[in-house]
């Protein structure tokens, strides 16, 4: 009785065995795990990281080695307040697929996220070598942001200028330049930055209050009274807009 429960338990290994290398079998666990993945990034979008993380798990579970799973993963844990678990995630997804650039891209900011600036640089870089990279404004822009955090204006310069050049429609890169105009004491290349940005029906209630002091300070009251006024219709109840009131009535 003994050895047929273990002729049994050995024929059913052997099957088991059979079924894992089952190219149909394999093609199922894909699409089960790409759905999985679809599922995941909607949540993410809606900002629903936890149910996103549930997904990727999931999809993990029936497609252990999917590297575009695992940096989702690492990106919802960052999400949650993970950044030791998402690290690893992601670490495992570039083992993966270590010329992704995507990832690359991904890495590069979590590790900007947990303090880690300069180690983030070197992961952006790598994904704008590549030229099959679809979107090389989010890793020339996510680069920028994270040499601002080292203080390297220069640096930071040179990033949102090739996230503009990349995407020249990128409001934020352009802000960014902006602000970096002001720094340098060059509002005439600030003003011109704004009045796209401005332009674009886009602007936040920061970028007007900006505006609003280059103006000031090249002495154009038209213009300045003219952006307030836009200012004052688009974000009626924000703070800086009744500060900036406030000063404008104190000095009548």
């Amino acid at each position: 009785m003994s050895r047929w429960i273990i002729l049994v338990a050995l024929l059913s290994l052997g099957a088991c065995t059979h079924a894992l290398h089952d190219p149909a079998s394999t093609a199922d666990a894909e699409r089960r795990a790409s759905a999985r993945l679809e599922l995941a990034k909607a949540y993410f979008a809606e900002g629903n990281h936890a149910i996103a993380l549930e997904e990727a798990n999931r999809a993990l579970d029936v497609a252990p080695n999917r590297a575009d799973v695992l940096g989702l993963r690492a990106l919802a844990l960052m999400r949650l307040g993970e950044p030791e678990q998402a690290t690893q995630s992601m670490e495992r997804a570039l083992r993966l697929e270590p010329d992704d650039p995507a990832l690359q891209n991904n890495m590069g900011w979590l590790l900007c996220e947990t303090g880690k600036a300069a180690e983030g640089l070197p992961y952006f870089d790598r994904a704008l070598s590549h030229r099959r990279y679809l979107v090389p404004a989010n890793a020339a822009m996510n680069a920028g942001i994270c040499s601002l955090r080292l203080n390297d204006r220069d640096r930071a310069e040179h990033y949102f200028q090739r996230a503009l050049q990349a995407d020249p429609r990128l409001l934020a890169a352009r802000a960014q330049l902006a602000r970096l105009a002001i720094q340098r004491g060059d509002d005439q290349q600030a003003r011109r930055h704004f009045k796209l940005v401005l332009a674009s029906g886009h602007a936040a209630s920061q970028d007007y209050a900006l505006a609003v002091d280059i103006e000031r300070r090249l002495g154009d009251r038209d213009a300045e009274r003219s952006i307030a006024a836009q200012w004052k219709r688009i974000f009626p109840e924000s703070p800086q807009l009744q500060a900036y009131l406030r000063t404008e009535t104190n000095e009548r």
